[in-house]
């Protein structure tokens, strides 16, 4: 038996489906089940955001702890967690590489670091504060020869005026600004040489990027933590007391590095210290190519 409906009476529309303002897909309870977006979307107010940053923080993102606590006091763990699958409850790796570097390279531009260059005589630039007799010495003859069609001697000249005018403050600031995109070629190149030390038994390339990702994140954190101290004692002399924490914090570098590899490639020792001094030599080499390069860089905007 059906239901009609009487005469002279229409049928009621029916409500038209919800929709999530995100993908677009049809709404069946508080969240999408598509991307997981909330039904109730609404522009927050200044108190509901600093509500929800600090809860991020401090309660439902627990993953932020959790993983510093194995990146700074468990060498290699956060690797070996990784590699076993175990990662939801830890950050990704690219996040917390970015988030480390960014933090890394803003302690660095806003620290008191003064490059002094041996080219330059300094007693002259102080007394003179002028960029021509500074650079007065300076023989750019070897480079009077036009390369990739460019006469490189007025090139040098210039940067060096340039260098001499604000004691290479300029230089130092593009200097940093170029650093961290150059890390992204070193990284995964430093990551493919330390490859071919674990040729037998192969590990996979991704296993050394994601060991090199955390590496540098921990190494980030110390080398901010350093420059820290420094500018906290040159602001506070009372503080000189951190300066004794330097020593202690650099050599807790090569340290975690031999402890992380001992766990991640599970090499006896002898192999490991072995392994760990080849790296630190082919480490070096490509970081000064690299540090000469973004120098270079540097020098060629100015």
């Amino acid at each position: 038996m059906t239901s009609e409906t009487p005469p002279g009476e229409l049928a009621a529309p029916l409500p038209a489906a919800r929709r999530c303002l995100n993908c677009g897909a049809v709404l069946t309870g508080r969240y999408c089940a598509n991307c997981g977006q909330a039904a109730e979307v609404h522009v927050p107010s200044t108190g509901e955001l600093v509500h929800e940053a600090l809860e991020g923080i401090t309660h439902s993102d627990s993953r932020l702890w959790r993983t510093l606590y194995l990146l700074c006091f468990k060498p290699g763990k956060l690797t070996q967690e990784f590699i076993a699958g175990r990662r939801a409850a830890y950050l990704p790796p690219f996040r917390l590489y970015l988030v480390l570097s960014i933090l890394f390279f803003l302690v660095a531009s806003v620290s008191s670091i003064h490059v002094k260059f041996a080219t330059l005589d300094d007693a002259l630039v102080g007394a003179t504060r002028d960029p021509s007799a500074a650079c007065a010495s300076v023989n750019a003859t070897p480079f009077d020869a036009t390369l990739f069609g460019r006469d490189w001697a007025p090139r040098i000249k210039h940067t060096c005026n340039e260098i001499a005018r604000d004691n290479g403050a300029n230089l130092l600031h593009v200097a940093l600004g170029t650093a961290p995109k150059a890390m992204f070629i070193f990284l995964p190149l430093i990551a493919f040489l330390h490859m071919l030390l674990y040729w037998r038994p192969r590990h996979r390339y991704a296993e050394h990027l994601l060991f090199f990702l955390h590496l540098h994140a921990f190494f980030f954190s110390v080398m901010a933590l350093t420059m820290l101290s420094g500018v906290a004692a040159a602001a506070w002399p009372r503080t000189s007391l951190v300066w004794s924490l330097v020593p202690l914090l650099l050599w807790s570098l090569p340290v975690y590095t031999v402890l992380a590899m001992r766990l991640v490639f599970g090499r006896s020792w002898t192999r490991t210290l072995v392994q760990a001094s080849a790296l630190f030599i082919v480490y070096m080499v490509v970081m000064m190519i690299a540090l000469t390069g973004v120098f270079v860089y540097a020098m060629l905007q100015l």
